[in-house]
């Protein structure tokens, strides 16, 4: 919608009835002064033709066309006469002037048809008889240019104050030329003229008073719109500066002052109130950001103590990482042995339970250390082509043992497509979202992990049909420690580390995690993934890995191999030399770098070679592995376990290329990686050979 100014609208408001006003006069008054040029040329043009018609009298009469003539010719010198006949009874001409616009014969028709029912009546001798003027009626015809009066020729033979002096009774029976006679009096005409009036002289006296009249009236608009321009001004002026320093008050620019001069009292008014509120606002203003400025200080201060708390925060727990990793890694390997020697059934039991707990406090400390690394941003994530089948299977075959010890049905529906992610970060995803599932969900009850493809994503949904979720506590279990209150469900449930560790992961691999649910009704996390078209068909190497050390091989593969073992903690040292050498390898165990050198110049060989990262003496696992590989001069299988999850440790094996277990390490896991690595291994030195 269009606007207009307030200076427009006031204009339009005023000049519009002025306008119409002054056009309706100007019509009013035009209309009637050519109404009355109108009338004024035809009562010139019929008291011309009665007195033509009177002084033609006797000419025609006497049929003296001479006289005829010179009357004619005098009335044409007459203004705005155009043509003159004077005509016999038998409406023949007998004398003319000027030049007529239609033929004479044209004109004689029409004229003498209109006024043949008076010329052939009698006057109305009763309106004389009263004293009223008898009004003899003149035919008129006229169009755009002329008018034409037909005036009859009527012999005069009483006057009318004779007729007065008669009885009304015996008028009618008196002729007017033989009053004591009495007989009867007709009117009958001896002959008539035309005249023909122009048009033109009048026309143009017409265009000449409109066009003063319309400039007058432009004049006066004119002036009269200059003048509202003048008084508007002084109100829409000053109107415009108050918008203007509105808007820029708007703007933030309180300094803004409004100057008025009008004599209007209200806008001076005006301008003052706004002059004293923003000058208030000012003020208020330079308050505000006085102490958002103290706000923002003090919130920096705070922030500059977070972040030194939070680094003194990951400095604690990478030092307390490695520390504590060593202990709780050595007494696994320790347990794991042990159970291999236990034969008593109370021991077992013992050994089981001790087992457990090291296991929880395994699964604790993981979780925590886990939470650390996604804080600090120390997981970069490998982003490439996974098969998902695959990695539902191996998830669904590491969590079937747990749905069946609570009897619930976990069913898996992949779809054989590829996503692209990072794999072992999504598995850890997808693995907490079906534990945090099996967990929540009652006896006998079912978990369902299913795909469905929505546009360029695939739509991983873990469904349980458990407890569900509140929409209180929806925007909480994302949080750390926390865990929904369901005292009916086991009690060791977990540590509400799981979905906290799902949320960071899901964040930074970039994709999408969706919840919905409902207390009584189960719950669905669905999780979004890219899709990759036209995928490499062969799993990653990672994939492999990740299966490799999910896998338990039953069939001991180690048996007679030879094995470097480097740690500088001997606790560290003697269980995993104890570990390795129950399942049959051959240990060869260095504390220090100085020992494996004198391994090497005693001649010994390895097949692989399991190592700390941190040495001590400013040594670390990769300078030992190199200083092997480069004397037995062939690429050995090498493993690096490490307590410390800095990312400088995972940058520097991922660049090395060697596997890096970060303690404690899981003795089947352990076991399974060595002995994929030595197959492996295998394969290569039988390809070469072939």
């Amino acid at each position: 919608m269009k606007q207009f100014s307030i200076r427009q609208q006031v204009a339009w408001l005023t000049l519009i009835p002025l306008f119409i006003m002054a056009v309706s006069l100007e019509a009013f008054f035009l209309h009637g002064r050519f109404s009355d040029l109108d009338q004024n040329l035809l009562e010139r043009g019929r008291s011309i033709a009665r007195q033509l018609a009177s002084s033609s009298e006797y000419g025609v009469f006497s049929n003296n066309q001479v006289f005829l003539q010179h009357i004619v010719n005098g009335v044409l010198l007459q203004p705005d006469v155009r043509g003159v006949i004077v005509l016999n009874p038998s409406l023949e001409t007998l004398v003319n002037a000027g030049e007529f616009s239609l033929t004479p014969q044209s004109v004689f028709a029409d004229l003498s048809l209109a006024a043949s029912d008076y010329l052939a009546g009698q006057t109305n001798l009763e309106q004389a008889a009263a004293g009223e003027e008898i009004n003899l009626l003149t035919p008129v015809r006229s169009n755009e240019e002329s008018v034409w009066i037909y005036q009859p020729i009527i012999p005069i033979q009483i006057t009318l104050d004779d007729l007065l002096q008669i009885p009304l009774d015996d008028l009618t029976q008196i002729a007017p030329n033989n009053l004591n006679n009495k007989k009867p009096v007709t009117t009958q005409k001896i002959g008539a003229v035309i005249v023909e009036m122009s048009k033109r002289r009048i026309e143009e006296t017409k265009m000449r008073m409109l066009r003063v009249t319309v400039a007058i009236t432009s004049l006066l608009l004119g002036l009269f719109f200059y003048l509202v321009y003048l008084g508007s001004r002084s109100i829409t002026h000053p109107i415009g500066k108050l918008s203007d320093a509105v808007q820029a008050i708007g703007r933030g620019n309180l300094a803004t002052r409004i100057s008025l001069q009008t004599h209007v009292s209200e806008l001076n008014t005006l301008a003052q109130g706004m002059n004293d509120m923003t000058a208030q606002l000012q003020q208020e203003h330079a308050t505000m950001q006085r102490r958002v400025e103290e706000a923002t200080q003090a919130l920096l201060v705070k922030k500059e103590e977070a972040e030194h708390a939070n680094h003194d925060k990951s400095h604690f727990l990478a030092v307390a990482s490695h520390d504590l990793r060593q202990p709780l890694h050595a007494l696994g390997l320790y347990v794991a042995e042990l159970q291999r020697k236990v034969s008593n059934a109370e021991q077992r039991h013992l050994v089981d339970q001790v087992e457990r707990s090291i296991e929880a406090l395994s699964t604790l400390l993981n979780a925590l250390l886990d939470i650390s690394k996604l804080d600090a941003g120390a997981v970069i994530p490998q982003m490439q082509t996974c098969a998902v089948d695959a990695m539902l299977g191996r998830i669904a075959a590491d969590y079937q043992m747990l749905a069946s010890v609570k009897n619930i049905r976990l069913i898996v529906r992949p779809c054989a497509g590829y996503v692209t992610s990072d794999p072992l970060l999504l598995e850890r995803i997808l693995a907490n979202l079906v534990s945090n599932a099996i967990r929540y969900t009652y006896q006998n009850g079912s978990v369902m992990i299913a795909c469905r493809r929505r546009g360029d994503f695939l739509r991983i949904e873990v469904r349980d049909n458990g407890v569900g979720i509140s929409k209180a506590d929806q925007g909480n279990i994302f949080r750390e420690f926390f865990q929904l209150v369901q005292p009916q469900l086991d009690a060791g449930k977990g540590l509400g580390l799981g979905l906290a560790i799902v949320d960071r992961l899901v964040k930074l691999l970039g994709h999408r995690i969706e919840l919905r649910s409902a207390p009584g009704k189960g719950s669905v996390f669905a999780l979004e993934v890219p899709i990759v078209s036209n995928a490499d068909r062969s799993p990653a190497a990672a994939e492999q890995v990740s299966a490799n050390l999910n896998q338990e091989v039953e069939k001991s593969l180690l048996a007679g191999k030879k094995l470097l073992i480097v740690d500088d903690d001997a606790a560290v040292l003697t269980s995993t030399t104890g570990i390795l050498t129950s399942w049959g390898c051959q240990v060869s165990a260095a504390a220090s770098v100085a020992q494996v050198e004198q391994f090497l110049r005693d001649g010994m060989k390895w097949d692989l070679i399991v190592s700390d990262y941190q040495l001590g003496n400013n040594t670390n696992g990769i300078e030992v592995i190199d200083l092997v590989r480069q004397h037995q001069n062939q690429q050995i299988p090498c493993i690096l376990i490490s307590g410390d999850t800095s990312p400088t440790v995972l940058k520097l094996a991922s660049v090395s290329g060697h596997y890096l277990l970060h303690k404690p390490v899981r003795p089947a896991k352990f076991r399974s990686l060595i002995e994929h690595l030595l197959e492996d291994n295998a394969r290569k030195i039988e390809a070469e050979s072939d």
